[in-house]
């Protein structure tokens, strides 16, 4: 059985902890007096040992006042022109100033702070600090000025047809983005940070009208079973919120296109954005969301029909074809054609290597040129990986180590697991691969049989928050019909009702012995009630 994601299986409990955590956790007033304030920043920020920690102090008015910021991630132009030289030319001491009410700031996006825990958070966010000597109070600036890449292709999701534009690392750049493709008043963003020394910004958006409520609260408990946990830096928000993260199937869907996560939030998706990635998860996924291409709705429907036959066709090729090689030459020859086995013996005539050890070779050989190409600089790295396969398969078929058909296998293989356009279901797929090799290598095609069974059952009953892996056919749903072949434009207007029929998950030990103590009762209930029946029939006669 697969072991179910931690986070996930006691959220309930990390939520309360958070909750109590959130009440007793202590938060520090900023203090009346400038100078203890300024300690205790000037500390907390190594002000002695970090260089681009500036700190200026001021006059607002006839009060003592100092400005923090780090020197690279604030606009220091912007400072000195809307703050510095705005505040220098104040000159009336006899009144308590106020830079919300000072008209000579209020063009600025100022935020008023209470604690010193938020003035700390403002600062680490970008955002210059300004403290007045005997106010409460502290006031950020919206002047933060990180670096950011600019919006540029997506480099993961080649683009034929369609916007030509991806998601940045810069989270409100993806909320721009998102907000320019989702033009609806009821796209909802909610955004939360993560993390205690290294905060780590997420944001889940989805349209009010459309997703389902408990999938949005589904989904926001889980993120409050990391902020429980007290993680000091989330690398990637799918790992810790997703339920199975031992299974080869992938629950939700990535993609650095805009365009793309709006079609999954008309259709009642959730779309979670993290700060420092350039790309947005989002769930839940099913098998026909991690199938389908961007392209696919922007071709006519015949390229369309097409182009998903050759994907579906590929899919079985990258899954099942060293199995039915293997199998086939071990076990079935007489479902050879003889002069195609005679072919086929002859090659291997001169192989030392079984069969079996000869394809498991050729696959691992065709991996490791596969992931050194990725790691190669990018100039020289297609030219490796195909000079590789190359010189690596000719040179093993002149050397007598490998059978010529088998080189042909291993390349069918190889080109039709490109053809994937997710990357999670891609690994998948060169990973289950593998697991059929060994089947077939044992029982032949009674072995892939099984084995195919087996994979197709779990992926039935899997489910990706709550909802059927291969839904809306099974289970069954009204919608579109948008699976193999996608129907005409005007035609596709369901929305998929599996996203909203909320389906159970898979029961752990405890809720089976608790279900099974529920039937047991019901039985020896109804079974007390036909006797009681029959006793009273009885005395009646």
């Amino acid at each position: 059985m697969w072991r179910k994601n931690p986070l996930v299986t006691h959220r309930d409990e990390l939520k309360r902890r958070t909750e109590a955590k959130k009440k007793t956790q202590p938060q520090t007033p900023i203090p009346r007096r400038l100078a203890p304030a300024i300690r205790r920043l000037e500390a907390t920020f190594h002000f002695q040992a970090n260089d681009d920690f500036r700190r200026r102090e001021l006059v607002y008015g006839r009060r003592a006042a100092a400005l923090f910021y780090f020197r690279g991630i604030a606009d220091e132009d912007q400072i000195e022109r809307a703050i510095i030289r705005p505040i220098s030319l104040i000159k009336d001491g006899g009144r308590t100033h106020d830079p919300l009410r000072d008209q000579r700031l209020t063009a600025l996006d100022i935020v008023v702070l209470e604690t010193m825990e938020a003035v700390e958070n403002a600062l680490v966010d970008g955002h210059p600090v300004l403290l007045i000597d005997r106010l409460r109070r502290a006031y950020a600036f919206n002047l933060d000025d990180y670096p950011v890449r600019n919006i540029d292709k997506p480099t993961n999701e080649n683009v034929l047809k369609g916007p030509q534009e991806g998601f940045t690392e810069r989270l409100e750049t993806n909320i721009a983005l998102l907000r320019r493709y989702v033009r609806s008043p009821d796209l909802i963003v909610r955004r939360r940070e993560i993390g205690q020394k290294n905060r780590t910004g997420i944001v889940v958006a989805y349209i009010q009208s459309l997703a389902n409520p408990h999938l949005v609260a589904d989904i926001e408990s889980r993120l409050d079973a990391i902020e429980a946990l007290e993680y000091d830096w989330v690398k990637s928000v799918e790992q810790l919120i997703e339920e199975r993260p031992y299974s080869l199937l992938p629950s939700m869907l990535t993609t650095e296109r805009p365009d793309r996560a709006m079609a999954h939030l008309m259709e009642g998706h959730v779309v979670i954005l993290q700060d420092n990635l350039p790309y947005a998860f989002i769930a839940p996924a099913t098998y026909w969301n991690v199938f389908h291409a961007s392209e696919d709705h922007y071709q006519r429907l015949p390229y369309a029909w097409f182009i998903r036959s050759i994907r579906t066709i590929a899919f079985f090729l990258t899954l099942l074809t060293p199995g039915l090689y293997i199998a086939a030459t071990n076990y079935h020859v007489e479902m050879i054609p003889l002069d195609l086995l005679m072919s086929i013996s002859g090659s291997r005539e001169v192989v030392p290597f079984p069969a079996v050890l000869e394809v498991f070779l050729m696959e691992l050989s065709f991996e490791l040129i596969r992931e050194a190409s990725v790691r190669i600089p990018s100039q020289i790295g297609p030219t490796i990986g195909i000079v590789g396969a190359l010189i690596l398969g000719q040179a093993a078929v002149q050397a007598g180590l490998v059978s010529p058909i088998l080189v042909i296998v291993v390349a069918i293989t190889g080109l039709a697991s490109f053809t994937q356009p997710d990357l999670s279901l891609n690994l998948a797929l060169r990973i289950g691969r593998f697991a059929f090799l060994v089947a077939s290598a044992l029982l032949g095609f009674l072995g892939l049989s099984l084995l195919l069974a087996v994979t197709l059952a779990y992926a039935v009953s899997f489910k990706s928050f709550g909802v059927g892996y291969y839904a809306p056919w099974a289970p069954y749903t009204p919608s579109s019909q948008d699976v193999f072949l996608r129907r005409p434009a005007p035609e596709e207007t369901t929305l998929p009702q599996a996203l909203l029929l909320r389906t159970k998950t898979r029961l752990d030990a405890s809720g089976f012995f608790a279900l099974f103590g529920r039937l047991s009762r019901r039985r020896a209930e109804k079974r007390a009630q036909a006797e009681g029946a029959g006793r009273s029939g009885r005395v009646g006669r």
